[in-house]
């Protein structure tokens, strides 16, 4: 039996999917090549679609149906991180029938991943059984009789002064992002997604990628000034505009959240190389920080569940007055 020669770059592609010239292909058994585009995402929607038409009932089958046509529902980020949990999902148990998998089948692979990890992957997995009983490869869900391992919510609170540490190294787009994201508790990927016509007069619209929940900001004076500035770099030395998007580049082009993930790393790293921070903080804790600050947070987040906001995104101590000890006790009457 020849076995196929290890990947020295780009492990992350499935078997035989290939970058070439900016390009990904898929090469099937035959040796055709099929251009699967140059968009990561939609080559792999595209590779999924392939495979799924095979007809497979095995897991591999049900991941394949997932990602051409569940996948492409959700939202950029949420797809990115669905890819790579699958691909540590197929090698374990791509090769297995859905009704063979059992509770034991999946701790048994959670024991070997990190807690959080586990969790995630866990949920993800319960996903496809659930599209694998509606296709009537199985009567159960295996992930049901699972318990998920025990989190400790993430407690990283960004003070005054190591935001505005950080907001002066960074480049102009990067503060209005950070700006923006302190005063309404957006996600990255949805402050990225903000267009020139969410402005409205009586405030920011955006609906959420994640709950596709309509948001309206009022347009407090803060606010305004940061879309101001916002525009202005979207504008060209004659007034022109040069992008639709509210946050853009030099170039006038909106940043896909790669692009945006890695300036702002490099932000982060300059700024620890520099001392001007002792600790790292990932953009998403400046939605924490909102939630930590504001005196309505559950709308603010847009969150259904107070406790998700208390739990998660309030990460300042609580403020409370002591008992007093010369406090008049009440007597109870007889």
């Amino acid at each position: 039996m020849t076995m196929g020669r290890r990947r020295k770059h780009r492990k992350d592609l499935p078997e035989r999917v290939y970058f070439h010239h900016g390009s990904y292909f898929f090469v099937g058994h035959d040796g055709k090549w099929t251009n699967l585009g140059r968009d990561f995402v939609k080559a792999m929607t595209r590779y999924a679609t392939l495979n799924a038409a095979s007809g497979s009932q095995s897991m591999n089958g049900v991941i394949d149906s997932f990602i051409s046509s569940v996948l492409p529902k959700k939202a950029p980020k949420t797809q990115r991180e669905y890819l790579q949990q699958l691909k540590r999902l197929r090698p374990v148990f791509g090769h297995m029938r859905p009704d063979a998998v059992t509770p034991q089948n999946i701790y048994g692979y959670m024991d070997l991943r990190p807690p959080v990890s586990a969790n995630r992957e866990r949920s993800l997995l319960s996903q496809l059984f659930k599209l694998a009983i509606r296709k009537g490869f199985c009567a159960d869900n295996p992930c049901k009789e699972v318990e998920c391992n025990e989190e400790t919510p993430r407690d990283r609170y960004v003070e005054d002064a190591e935001f505005d540490a950080v907001y002066k190294i960074a480049p102009a787009s990067v503060q209005c992002a950070m700006d923006i994201a302190v005063r309404t508790g957006l996600r990255i990927s949805d402050i990225l997604g903000l267009q020139l016509q969410d402005v409205q007069k009586d405030g920011l619209y955006r609906r959420t990628s994640k709950t596709k929940k309509w948001m309206i900001y009022e347009m407090i004076p803060e606010l305004r000034k940061i879309i101001k500035r916002a525009r202005a770099l979207g504008t060209d030395a004659r007034g022109n505009v040069r992008s639709f998007a509210l946050i853009c580049n030099n170039q006038g082009q909106p940043y896909t959240l790669d692009g945006f993930s890695t300036i702002w790393q490099r932000v982060m790293n300059k700024a620890i190389e520099d001392k001007l921070i002792k600790e790292r903080f990932t953009f998403h804790d400046l939605r924490a920080k909102a939630g930590s600050e504001s005196d309505n947070a559950q709308d603010l987040l847009g969150h259904d569940d107070p406790r998700t906001t208390n739990r998660v995104y309030r990460r300042l101590p609580r403020r409370v007055t002591p008992v007093s000890k010369n406090k008049q006790k009440t007597k109870k009457k007889p």
